[in-house]
């Protein structure tokens, strides 16, 4: 089993694949998350079971995401010493979470991963 920044990826969860122009989304996708700092944990909290619930309703049961915390901002710079982990970067792109990582990309060409 592989993990990032320490933390075991979900053993239940598949990756979410890429080939020929086609993704192949599992019917456990593991889905990396941040949760954010100040509101952005309140946040999470209130999305996270709005998703599952989506999922639910869509799939009757048969899918369901396997959320797996990546750490980025002040609680990845109180846990590691930075605040954007290397390791966060490599779970994003191994878990093919595409949008995630163009949205941390932009924000260290702008400076802001310290």
């Amino acid at each position: 089993m592989s993990s990032y920044n320490g933390v075991p990826v979900p053993a239940d969860g598949q990756r979410i694949e890429y080939s020929n122009g086609k993704y192949r989304i599992p019917d456990r996708p593991i889905i990396p998350f941040i949760e954010g700092d100040g509101t952005g944990r309140d946040i999470w909290k209130a999305s996270v079971r709005v998703f599952n619930a989506a999922v639910e309703k869509a799939y009757k049961g048969k899918r369901k995401v396997q959320w797996f915390e990546v750490y980025a901002g002040d609680k990845a710079n109180e846990k590691y010493g930075t605040y954007l982990p290397d390791d966060t970067i490599e779970a994003i792109k191994a878990n093919r979470s595409d949008t995630m990582l163009r949205v941390l990309e932009s924000k260290a060409a702008a400076g802001e991963r310290k």
